[in-house]
């Protein structure tokens, strides 16, 4: 039963990010949506530098987060969705480090001037990143709340 009410919160979180400009659509024409859509997006501002190049437009504003983050929370979701039907014990740490690796080298060569990353490409590492973390940080939350 915990695990639903994680999936239902994170669901909630994942809401936000399409919320964000949304609200700042309706707030063209309604100064209480404005408001609104600034307070998402400080909300949002806290986990993602949300710059406008690096995110995707949905409602003619952009998304509350980036495209990596959005990669990263999409994967998370979709992680979460499918934990329950995947029967794994215990993952070898390997398989995290692999996993995160595309991020690495997409993000560090990009940082270092080698080359300019494309919103594609960090939605898609960031959902590999994120789809496989769930399966080593959700057995660790969903023990700790149990033990409550």
């Amino acid at each position: 039963m915990r695990y639903y009410k994680i999936l239902f919160l994170f669901s909630i979180f994942y809401i936000g990010i399409f919320l964000a400009p949304y609200t700042a659509y309706l707030g063209e024409s309604s100064d209480i949506f404005k408001y609104i859509s600034f307070l998402i997006y400080a909300i949002y501002s806290t986990i993602c530098h949300q710059l406008p190049s690096r995110s995707y437009f949905i409602f003619g504003h952009k998304m509350a987060v980036c495209a990596r983050c959005f990669g990263i929370y999409t994967g998370v979701l979709i992680g979460m969705i499918v934990y329950p039907f995947i029967k794994i014990n215990k993952l070898p740490k390997y398989y995290l480090i692999i996993a995160l690796t595309p991020m690495a080298i997409d993000g560090i060569t990009q940082i270092i001037g080698l080359r300019e990353s494309f919103n594609e490409l960090r939605f898609i590492t960031g959902f590999i990143a994120g789809f496989t973390i769930v399966f080593y940080i959700l057995p660790i939350v969903l023990t700790k709340f149990h033990k409550r």
